[in-house]
């Protein structure tokens, strides 16, 4: 399967000042469910938009949760 022939199961986006994330739950080749974040933001003098992904797995999602959960509630005291 191509990567431009990706299919994608569901996906929302979040606008956050000048960037924009996007969670997008993808099927890979091999047929398995994966979670790509995208982050989208303006960089430089001329404007060049600038991406940032990674991609999470079923099988890392809950350690994933848990360690965002504990970080973010430094910032949410």
């Amino acid at each position: 399967m191509e990567k431009s022939n990706r299919q994608t199961v569901k996906s929302s986006m979040l606008r956050a000042g000048k960037r924009t994330f996007f969670f997008d739950v993808k099927v890979a080749s091999n047929s398995k469910k994966y979670l790509k974040i995208t982050e989208s933001s303006f960089e430089g003098e001329g404007k060049e938009r600038r991406y940032n992904s990674f991609l999470l797995w079923p099988e890392n999602l809950t350690d994933f949760q848990q360690r965002l959960t504990e970080v973010s509630s430094v910032l949410v005291k």
